[in-house]
């Protein structure tokens, strides 16, 4: 799900005219229940990364969590606990609904993204972060997304691990990035493409990745990356929806290079800050 810096406590980025508000959008795309259907369980490679860094008993942040896919199976790890968030209030009620025994047995808080109050709250109290199915992707602005990364930065215990997929340039929008090339429009940067969901009607914003500019962007939040690779070949959409056909892609992944990827998903682990 998105996170805009705004909606986040974070400090607003300037007037983005043709960013559409990205909350009201996945608002509306989730109560369609078009996500669900599109989205209805974990990318089998995320998953199988994401588990490989929650010891048991650990303690989990899923930024930008949507309804669950990733919570209810991160939350199946014995002992471990953890806080979803999602800017999306639709999103937060399915999902509280959907994992209410976790949340009344207090292994689960579901929160709006108000990074500053869970800052406080819980600064260095994770032993994960994940931000999966191209999170970071949806905040507009260079600047908020780093401002976003360092939040997780400092979320996450010393040792902690991140994992995140971004979206990858080569891959995807490539008719939405010859528009963005041929046009101005107001408030975006490079990499940045706009699209719709929803027959049309839903519309949305992506910032999508090089391996270089993913490499610059957590370099310069202070994480160090332990390994890149392809989240899938075939569009998630496919990989989730049909089991078979996410299981030969994930050993498809396993031969061919990460700039394959339909998106990145990345493994990284924060570094002490120069001022801490």
């Amino acid at each position: 799900m998105p996170i805009s810096s705004s909606a986040a406590g974070l400090a607003a980025p300037p007037q983005r005219a043709d960013v559409p508000d990205m909350s009201g959008s996945y608002d509306r795309y989730i109560a369609s229940g078009l996500y669900d259907r599109r989205y209805p369980r974990p990318n089998r490679r995320t998953l199988r990364r994401v588990l490989g860094h929650l010891p048991d008993g650990g303690r989990f942040l899923d930024f930008g969590a949507g309804t669950g896919r990733y919570t209810l199976p991160l939350l199946q790890r014995p002992g471990t606990s953890g806080v979803a968030c999602d800017i999306c209030p639709t999103a937060r009620a399915a999902l509280g609904e959907r994992l209410q025994g976790f949340v009344e047995g207090r292994r689960l808080t579901v929160r709006d993204a108000d990074m500053a109050g869970l800052a406080a709250a819980c600064a260095g109290t994770f032993d994960l972060a994940l931000m999966a199915f191209g999170v970071l992707g949806h905040v507009a602005g260079e600047a908020a997304r780093r401002e976003l990364l360092g939040f997780v930065h400092t979320a996450l215990k010393p040792g902690g691990s991140l994992i995140l997929s971004l979206p990858n340039v080569a891959r995807r929008f490539r008719a939405e990035q010859r528009a963005a090339e041929r046009g101005p429009q107001s408030g975006l940067e490079p990499g940045d493409v706009l699209y719709t969901r929803g027959d049309g009607t839903i519309p949305m914003f992506y910032h999508l990745y090089t391996r270089r500019e993913l490499q610059q962007t957590l370099e310069a939040a202070a994480f160090r990356i332990e390994s890149v690779e392809a989240e899938s070949l075939l569009a998630e959409e496919a990989v989730v929806a049909r089991p078979l056909l996410g299981r030969l892609d994930d050993l498809a992944c396993h031969i061919l290079p990460p700039g394959w990827g339909y998106g990145f998903l990345v493994a990284a682990r924060p570094l002490a800050r120069p001022d801490t």
